[in-house]
């Protein structure tokens, strides 16, 4: 089993900065970051929309964003009846 690392020397995405004046909730964001992308990546079946036959992971070249929208359907993986209504 590999380890899941979020830090990133250059901070270009999840910065919660660093040295002295780094924030002390690091370890708590960065827990809380990876419960709730495992938990969406449980709760759900995800798939390609229509006529799409890959997704485009080609990063822009002006920002760390990607280059086109990732678009992904999510169809619950639960019975209705589990999930609770607001």
């Amino acid at each position: 089993m590999e380890k899941v690392v979020l830090t990133e020397n250059n901070l270009r995405f999840i910065s919660f900065s660093t040295g002295k004046r780094g924030c002390i909730g690091v370890k708590l964001g960065t827990s809380m970051t990876t419960m709730l992308f495992a938990r969406l990546l449980q709760a759900f079946i995800w798939s390609l929309p229509l006529r799409q036959s890959s997704i485009d992971l080609t990063i822009a070249e002006d920002s760390m964003a990607l280059a086109k929208p990732l678009f992904a359907l999510a169809k619950p993986r639960l019975p209705p009846q589990v999930y609770p209504r607001y």
